[in-house]
């Protein structure tokens, strides 16, 4: 097969190099590489033991979980949760105490500069705490310059006394932590009364495979009785019926809004598009398969 040369410059630098050994030399190198079907979570698999569900149920965002596991997930990170809340609470009394301290030392400040200018007092105390009670001495031929100190603002790099102090990172913009433990994908607050449960039917036929592992299991759709791989699925909570999207499709399921199961009619807000796996062809998935990795490679001549 022709090479194209083109690629392959002779300059001086990299003409010993192909494009793409050239490539590989360049600094902060960015690779692209795509996540195979194998690297994918198949249809019915719990997202946190990555076995098949048992007792499983969905959540919101239409992932699968084990009953137990995702429990103890949420159990796990309400006890968290529960700890930062009361570490947040500690600190915030410890603020509000330091600020009340604060402003009670610039109005007495202020007041004992205000007591001195209207006694016309040549000796203006200087207020630290816990400290010798040292005195700000004024001198006497200064002493015209005494009211000035009424213009002086709060934060003042001038005095030491009103220098302003630079708060910790800790203390910007922190947000009590959340009430309800986050759902282990997506990271959205979860409830106990937002756990569906779902009845998963399996496959009779197993797939081809080496391991000795769960992988080999797969689920069917409660209507067609076809093996769920990477299609869309979507899940009708008030009937439990699991069911291709091509299928509801053809069979005018979401039109009709009455499930082929039970017979019993829904909602449109009763469905629920669960998460599948994506096939390792180029156009589907979308750019969430596609991994980005940075890595120093090393400077290049």
């Amino acid at each position: 097969m022709p090479q194209r040369h083109s690629l392959n410059n002779g300059s001086h630098t990299f003409g010993v190099f192909t494009a793409h050994e050239r490539k590989k030399s360049e600094f902060l190198q960015k690779e692209k590489a795509r996540i195979s079907a194998d690297s994918q979570l198949p249809f019915g698999f719990c997202a946190l033991s990555l076995q098949p569900a048992e007792d499983p149920v969905v959540t919101p965002s239409g992932h699968i979980y084990s009953r137990q596991y995702l429990l103890e997930h949420m159990s796990t990170k309400v006890n968290e949760l529960k700890r930062r809340r009361d570490e947040w609470e500690t600190t915030k009394i410890a603020e509000e105490k330091e600020f009340l301290e604060s402003h009670a030392k610039k109005v007495r400040i202020k007041e004992e500069e205000a007591f001195c200018i209207a006694n016309d007092a040549t000796r203006i105390p200087k207020y630290e705490p816990k400290t010798n009670s040292t005195a700000l001495i004024v001198p006497s031929a200064r002493s015209k310059m005494v009211p000035s100190i009424q213009a002086v603002p709060e934060n003042s790099f001038w005095l030491p006394h009103l220098t302003p102090q630079a708060p910790t990172p800790d203390k910007q913009n922190q947000e009590p932590p959340p009430k309800r433990p986050p759902s282990p994908i997506t990271g959205t607050p979860l409830r106990m009364k937002d756990l569906i449960p779902i009845s998963l039917h399996k496959s009779q036929t197993q797939k081809a495979t080496t391991t000795c592992d769960a992988s080999d299991i797969r689920f069917l759709c409660h209507v067609s009785r076809n093996e769920i791989t990477n299609q869309p699925v979507l899940f009708i909570r008030t009937t439990g019926c699991v069911v291709i999207q091509e299928v509801a499709t053809r069979l005018r399921i979401l039109q009709s809004k009455i499930c082929p199961i039970t017979g019993r009619t829904f909602r449109s807000k009763d469905v629920l598009t669960l998460a599948t796996a994506s096939s390792s062809f180029a156009a589907s998935g979308g750019s969430h398969l596609v991994v980005t990795k940075y890595r120093p490679t090393g400077g290049g001549a």
